[in-house]
């Protein structure tokens, strides 16, 4: 025990003695070599450091994730004796705020930001993101995706902007009404399927929601071929690029065919929570949703047991959440500390099991919750194999393009 503690002082020692390494990364406020820093010495150097300043703020923009991030900060409060101060914010505004803080040269006022995956390129161009590779040194992260260890949504990032939270779009019906022999494989099938029953399919408002600009992408990438489809996945676009293609580009007839058909049987719901309500209320049988959503109403008795979520051959689109470092972050070893427990494996199979929130872990499967929760999420038969990778600015882009194209013809 004696020899233990000799150790980690020598450690503490000699991180705390070295000079600040903040330029080696864009941290104002880091007081240790972070290059010393790695999974095997992690805990012995990170621990004492991050209970030395003793508090770490964190900013949740997700509103529907409180109470899991209170489950996490319980967690760590217990285990580490480290004050967590807790806020949810709005997603825009707390970018701003930071935005502005790192313009001015400031302290960010937190150490932990859970923010939109979309986000990446408006924070890191303008240096909010802390430049520190999380996926290589933290060990909760040995089990991280690969590819998600060093992109978001196509873009590089280094391993400073890790997703912690996925979500998947998804085709929701209520299974009082709709058989499995009848249930719809593909986007042909679904298109079939709502002619056949009118109005009783629900498609949110892109606009309005990220089930509906998640399924314009999707419907996009299933018909959209050779080079129309390489131009439609091309990451490096702009958002400005996006729109200007979507809106002058041939390769979408198919897509605004599709969506010219389809809206004349079905109904355009005005978001998310719309699409939810009208299956709950049976207006609607079927409908464009999110699955962790689905998991929301369904524990709020909002969506019948009868419930149940398929994906379309060709792919829908997933999704996710990142949490980072700010740049001017004050508690930096205590913000990597609870990182690190947010990639745990058990914090993120209770995440899965009470949330529907997939995990980037490449060892946390459906075998690890329970069978309720398994009767209620995508069946192993369609997820993971039919996720396909989200490209917002470009989803945004169709959205934009389908007033002019379609609804307001």
């Amino acid at each position: 025990m004696i020899m233990k503690c000799l150790a980690i002082g020598a450690l503490i020692l000699a991180t705390a003695t070295l000079p600040a390494h903040a330029a080696d990364t864009n941290l104002k406020n880091l007081d240790f070599d972070l290059s010393k820093v790695s999974r095997d010495n992690f805990y012995d150097v990170v621990v004492p450091l991050a209970k030395a300043e003793g508090t770490v703020t964190m900013y949740n923009f997700a509103g529907s994730f409180s109470d899991t991030w209170k489950e996490l900060t319980t967690r760590f409060e217990a285990k580490y004796g480290i004050k967590v101060n807790y806020t949810d914010v709005v997603g825009d505004q707390a970018n701003q705020q930071l935005i502005a803080v790192q313009k001015a040269g400031q302290d960010a006022p937190v150490d932990v930001y859970f923010a939109g995956g979309g986000g990446y390129p408006l924070l890191s161009s303008t240096g909010v993101v802390g430049k520190i590779a999380l996926t290589k040194i933290l060990p909760n992260m040995d089990h991280y995706d690969p590819v998600l260890a060093e992109t978001v949504f196509g873009k590089p990032h280094g391993g400073a902007f890790p997703l912690v939270h996925m979500n998947q779009t998804a085709i929701g019906y209520d299974s009082a009404f709709v058989k499995e022999a009848d249930l719809p494989r593909n986007f042909d099938d679904l298109l079939a399927w709502a002619e056949k029953n009118p109005k009783r399919l629900g498609v949110t408002l892109p606009s309005k929601g990220g089930s509906g600009s998640g399924f314009i992408y999707s419907v996009a990438l299933n018909y959209l071929k050779g080079d129309c489809r390489a131009k439609l996945t091309d990451y490096s676009q702009s958002l400005e690029q996006a729109e200007d293609w979507a809106m002058t580009s041939e390769c979408l007839e198919p897509v605004w065919d599709y969506y010219r058909k389809l809206l004349k049987v079905s109904e355009l719901t005005n978001g998310n929570a719309d699409t939810l309500n009208l299956i709950n209320n049976q207006q609607l049988y079927m409908g464009t949703v999110w699955e962790d959503q689905v998991m929301t109403f369904l524990g709020n008795k909002q969506l019948p047991d009868s419930f149940r979520l398929t994906l379309l051959k060709g792919g829908q689109v997933g999704s996710g959440d990142a949490i980072f470092v700010p740049a001017n972050a004050k508690h930096v070893a205590a913000a990597l500390l609870l990182i690190d427990m947010a990639f745990s494996k058990d914090f993120q199979t209770w995440k899965l099991e009470h949330k529907a929130s997939r995990s980037p872990r490449t060892d946390i499967s459906d075998n690890l919750i329970s069978a309720e929760t398994r009767a209620h999420v995508l069946p192993d038969s369609v997820y993971p194999r039919l996720s396909v990778t989200a490209f917002w600015d470009m989803a945004t882009a169709l959205s934009e393009a389908l007033n002019e194209k379609v609804l307001n013809q």
